[in-house]
């Protein structure tokens, strides 16, 4: 009860010093565009006086703020924070294990790719690749060996630039890839190995050689790649 008696005290002689009360003065001031932090060290202020002149207690900024409060789980740049609180507000966050890390960063990738399909903008693309730069550290690569892969693809089956839309493929098949049977140079044997450890298949290695699964599993049993397995 006394508390309530003195929160009275307090809002009228806030009324009678300010021409509002509390809540009405905070959410003009807001409403004026003035930042949150900024209208708290005014009101408190303010309110210090006022309750020292009157006797009474000051109630806190929160009991008159009328303060919106957003829910989210996503990933966001390492001074979202820091920006967040310069700009008045508050927020929280946790530091993510490994795993969730992973998840998050790939469905981050996938969000901006949207975005950018939806605008179109160069912005949005600056912001792919920060999500793409951030999956190849996060996976354990690096950035050069992505670009070296990058130019050994272009190299080996070129870029975009030509425009060239693929509208139909006719082949004649002899029932054999068309390099089945000839001898390996040591430069594509070279090619195989750096294709294999990247990650490539059997299937994928056959087809890009034009040779038999069966050659590029006997091949990678001489190189020492693979065991050999009986047949």
């Amino acid at each position: 009860m006394k508390k309530d008696s003195e929160r009275q005290r307090f809002e009228k002689a806030f009324q009678d010093r300010i021409g509002r009360s509390p809540a009405e003065f905070i959410q003009q001031k807001l409403a004026n565009g003035t930042e949150p932090k900024t209208i708290q060290y005014q009101y408190e202020m303010m309110a210090a006086e006022i309750a020292r002149q009157n006797s009474c207690a000051a109630p806190p900024f929160g009991l008159y703020a009328s303060l919106k409060k957003k829910t989210y789980h996503k990933l966001v740049r390492d001074r979202i924070p820091e920006i967040i609180e310069a700009s008045g507000k508050t927020c929280t966050w946790e530091p993510l294990s490994d795993d969730t890390y992973l998840q998050l960063l790939d469905e981050k990738l996938n969000e901006e790719l949207a975005e950018y399909q939806e605008s179109k903008s160069l912005e949005e693309l600056a912001d792919l690749l920060e999500v793409m730069g951030a999956v190849v550290t996060a996976r354990g690569w690096t950035w050069d060996e992505l670009t070296a892969l990058r130019k050994e693809k272009r190299r080996q089956r070129g870029g975009f630039a030509k425009r060239i839309l693929l509208k139909e493929v006719v082949s004649v098949s002899s029932g054999h890839p068309q390099n089945a049977g000839k001898p390996w140079s040591k430069e594509e044997e070279s090619q195989l190995l750096q294709e294999f450890r990247r990650g490539t298949d059997i299937p994928g290695l056959a087809q890009h050689h034009g040779r038999t699964e069966k050659a590029i599993r006997k091949r990678l049993e001489l190189l020492g790649e693979i065991e050999a397995c009986s047949e």
